[in-house]
């Protein structure tokens, strides 16, 4: 009999609320020479509020999905989400980095995003990425 030994994976939060797309706030994390999209956001579970970070391509899309939401007047818990995401730690923080988004969200809505995302690729799409810098909560930040 052979025994293997399994590397744990990361810790892992799922969870399912609305998207609070009022609070989304989005801009640019700087890893060296290289700026990528990055957006932090809220998720209302239940009574609980979950701060979320996403980057790159998701941040594109929770960024998307926000400015559609609030194009179309949407209610805050209208905009619905199931969440998985990774803890990421230091001594002083603890932050849920957002892996994979399902989104409930009505058709129109879904539309919407899809043309906003075919329109930003094609050079169609007028609104700009936040230049802002943004960087996720850590130890050394505040060394």
């Amino acid at each position: 009999m052979s025994i293997t030994h399994f590397t744990p994976p990361y810790a892992i939060a799922r969870f399912d609320g609305a998207l609070m797309f009022g609070d989304v706030q989005s801009g640019l994390m700087t890893t060296g020479a290289v700026k990528s999209p990055i957006v932090t956001f809220r998720v209302l579970a239940g009574a609980q509020v979950h701060p979320v970070w996403a980057l790159d391509a998701l941040a594109v899309k929770v960024y998307s999905y926000a400015y559609a939401a609030r194009a179309l007047n949407l209610g805050e818990t209208q905009l619905q989400v199931s969440v998985t995401a990774s803890w990421v730690s230091t001594c002083d923080y603890s932050n849920l980095i957002a892996t994979q988004i399902e989104w409930h969200a009505p058709s129109n809505v879904r539309s919407f995003v899809e043309r906003m995302i075919a329109e930003a690729k094609s050079g169609k799409f007028s609104a700009d990425w936040p230049s802002t810098e943004m960087r996720i909560p850590s130890q050394e930040a505040n060394v």
